[in-house]
């Protein structure tokens, strides 16, 4: 996209405002219908739900509009009507439209205004239900501001983003409880322990739920088709989720075709020898580690990171698992992202002799590839979804097309 009409916008992009303050003095001129809402907050897990739950109610029928973040590679894929990417215009029309009804625009994080792009599109385009992904938290999050009665989900519980939602599994449980409001279905996916979903679903029944289901990871052979084979449990139990939340919100049995469901960065094959994954922090560093064994791959690895993530541990789980260790450095436009040399400094020094620091963030992703070349192997690219989108930038470049030529062997897992 070209965001020229977009940088006040995205000068603000690395500023986290969380409160609902300002979206609540602007939503209303945005907001005409009380579209039904299915609202998905979780440590892990939110993006596949978010597609799967999309995915399905179109399988129905239903024109759905969903909201997800981050981007990998472009804004426009933040913002989805029937599955396709609001355009360019109309991003571009919605904005200035915003800008002068909605006296407080300056003060709105790229966030909240992003999230009132896709619900004035979205009445526009007349959609009959919303899915909206969580961005930080969920008390605080501008889209919290949804206050009738929705089907909420949350995936996951683990530790990230401690310095913002709480340093132990149940402060951040008490954020995330936070988009449940009176009247609202609640699901919590099957990997959060069994205490931690007890105590979850009295605290939302006390908040006015009218119900709170547990889902159990039990999928029937149909729902994971072979073309789907390589999921990971963690993907499974999210699909799972996402059609129970469908089938109890609509009252109605939904056909489980997840066989051409496209979940970008969620362990995602590229020309067989590149598999891109999203995982940020430990919990998903934990599942992606877990799904490579079970996929009999130990590949090279690709690693980038922003500097408030647990890189040390990060590094730690994904080294026995890997071949060698590349690190890409994120710090390059970006304030929030680790340089080469201070993820170098964050891991033990036994570690530390392990990793290949390029000169550059572009000659690390050069070499990765050209590792490939003489390796029957794979690539993993992981750590943040800065370095996918980088990565992916890196991939259109005419260097790595020329090398991209040469692997189109099978993939290999040894």
């Amino acid at each position: 996209m070209n965001i020229s009409f977009l940088e006040d916008l995205y000068k603000r992009r690395g500023g986290i405002k969380l409160g609902l303050g300002r979206v609540a003095d602007a939503f209303p001129v945005v907001k005409r219908r009380e579209i039904p809402v299915y609202h998905v907050a979780g440590t892990n897990g939110k993006g596949t739900a978010v597609h799967a739950i999309d995915h399905l109610l179109r399988g129905a029928g239903l024109r759905t509009g969903c909201f997800v973040s981050p981007h990998i590679t472009d804004f426009n894929e933040r913002i989805l009507v029937d599955g396709q990417r609001i355009p360019d215009a109309v991003v571009e029309r919605i904005f200035h439209e915003l800008e002068r009804e909605i006296p407080i625009f300056p003060e709105l994080s790229f966030f909240e205004v992003t999230f009132l792009l896709a619900w004035r599109w979205w009445e526009e385009e007349r959609v009959e239900r919303a899915v909206v992904e969580v961005g930080l938290g969920g008390r605080l999050d501008a889209t919290s501001i949804i206050d009738w009665p929705k089907t909420d989900i949350i995936t996951s519980i683990g530790l990230d983003h401690t310095q913002i939602l709480g340093r132990t599994a149940e402060e951040i449980a008490t954020e995330k409880l936070g988009i449940v409001h009176e009247g609202d279905l609640l699901l919590l996916g099957p990997t959060i322990p069994d205490d931690l979903a007890g105590r979850m679903e009295r605290d939302a029944l006390a908040a006015g739920a009218r119900l709170v289901e547990r889902v159990p990871f039990t999928p029937p052979d149909r729902f994971i088709p072979p073309s789907r084979a390589s999921l990971s449990a963690e993907q499974r139990a999210n699909l799972c989720l996402a059609h129970r939340a469908v089938t109890l919100a609509e009252g109605l049995e939904i056909a489980p075709d997840l066989s051409d469901l496209a979940i970008p960065g969620r362990f995602q094959r590229l020309h067989d020898r590149i598999i891109l994954d999203v995982a940020h922090n430990p919990p998903a560093i934990e599942a992606l580690v877990r799904h490579l064994a079970a996929q009999h791959l130990r590949p090279h690895l690709l690693f980038g990171a922003m500097k408030d993530k647990d890189i040390g541990a990060m590094l730690d789980l994904l080294a026995p698992a890997v071949r060698d260790i590349r690190i890409v450095g994120l710090d390059e436009g970006n304030e929030r992202g680790a340089s080469a040399a201070e993820i170098a400094d964050r891991v033990t020094p036994a570690l530390r002799e392990r990793l290949l620091l390029g000169s550059d963030a572009h000659a690390a992703m050069n070499a990765a590839l050209e590792g490939l070349r003489a390796s029957g192997s794979t690539l993993l690219v992981t750590g943040s979804f800065f370095l996918l989108e980088r990565f992916l930038r890196f991939l259109a470049t005419p260097p790595a097309r020329a090398i991209l030529k040469d692997l189109q062997s099978p993939a290999a897992g040894v």
